[in-house]
């Protein structure tokens, strides 16, 4: 992005006329466990790295978001040793009270919650399987994004599976105390890291 600046006309006009942010990685302790125990990559370690105090660890952030948090046990897991454990509160990590409190200070219109992996598009609703009043925004936006790369859009439920307490839903779903947020994930890539 900017390597064009000032060459590149659209990239100078959004450079000066918009805030973007980047933040590289909301769990770093999974992702140096990952790398601790598959250093040549491939790691399916998806939680954060709590200690749950019953000999499991970790709480899946992506269950753990305020929006829908526990709507029902397919979508997340009141069991700490699942895959899929949502943890005991809404934002009860502090990986997703960080987010949180970002998003609620600052003024969003769009988000990318960069994932892996699917070559997937995810935009909301996660909790259940219908589309949002915005679906035609939705759709619009993820026809241009995937028009090169191929990759399948829609949201959770048709790609995969029922996902609650996730970060699309929270972004785009919680509107008292904020604005709403056009949030999607991008499941990069075949496989993990």
């Amino acid at each position: 992005l900017l390597e064009n600046y000032g060459s590149d006309q659209e990239v100078t006009y959004l450079v000066n006329n918009r805030e973007l942010y980047f933040v590289p990685i909301i769990n770093p302790d999974g992702y140096v466990y990952n790398e601790q125990t598959d250093p040549n990559g491939g790691g399916y370690w998806r939680k954060n790295r709590r200690n749950n105090g019953n000999g499991s660890f970790g709480v899946d952030l992506n269950r753990n978001f305020g929006y829908k948090w526990g709507y029902d046990n397919n979508g997340s897991s009141p069991t700490p040793s699942s895959e899929t454990y949502r943890g005991t509160a809404p934002f009860s990590e502090p990986e997703t009270q960080v987010i949180r409190d970002f998003c609620l200070n600052h003024d969003f219109e769009l988000t990318l919650n960069y994932h892996t992996y699917g070559d997937l598009l995810i935009y909301p609703w996660g909790y259940i399987n219908a589309l949002t009043p915005d679906a035609p925004i939705f759709t619009a936006l993820a026809v241009d994004m995937t028009q090169y790369n191929n990759y399948s859009h829609g949201n959770a439920s048709q790609l995969l599976y029922p996902v609650n307490g996730e970060a699309n839903d929270w972004m785009y779903g919680e509107q008292t105390a904020k604005d709403k947020i056009f949030a999607m994930t991008p499941e990069v890539g075949p496989a993990f890291w």
